[in-house]
């Protein structure tokens, strides 16, 4: 809704230059909505807005969890069970639960599926393993020796 307001600011123009299929496509989605381009785009561009500002938010949250909820995490939002994700951390299925728990509070969501269900939505492919981070297991066995 900010969006609205900071185009009445500005008189309610916004030049956006499209390609010509991009702006066919755009008339032709306007059209099965009933709406006009303008207040299709529009409302597209808030959604996009929002998604992006959501987005920001969930990887915030996600940075700042303890090194042992991220492990837990990223275990989580890869399908782990607790069970599994227990063994692979070397702690008991009690413990990974409170982490879980600690990382669905934090993320305002309630339950496992539902936090692989927020990072899909957003496009944070979080649990893929990036280069640059270590599998948990050999995280721990860095730590514990």
């Amino acid at each position: 809704m900010w969006f609205r307001r900071w185009l009445a600011r500005s008189n309610g123009h916004l030049a956006i230059q499209l390609d010509a299929d991009l702006a066919a496509r755009l008339r032709r989605a306007a059209r099965h909505a009933g709406q006009s381009p303008q207040a299709l785009a529009v409302r597209l561009l808030e959604q996009a807005v929002e998604q992006q500002a959501r987005r920001a938010r969930v990887e915030t949250v996600l940075a700042g969890l303890t090194p042992r909820e991220q492990q837990v995490a990223w275990l989580t939002a890869r399908g782990f069970t607790n069970r599994r994700i227990a063994e692979t951390l070397v702690v008991s299925t009690e413990t990974v639960k409170t982490h879980v728990r600690h990382v669905l509070e934090k993320l305002g969501v309630h339950s496992k599926a539902e936090l692989r269900l927020l990072l899909l939505e957003l496009g944070i492919r979080w649990w893929e393993e990036p280069a640059s981070r270590s599998h948990p297991a050999r995280e721990r066995r860095h730590t514990l020796s």
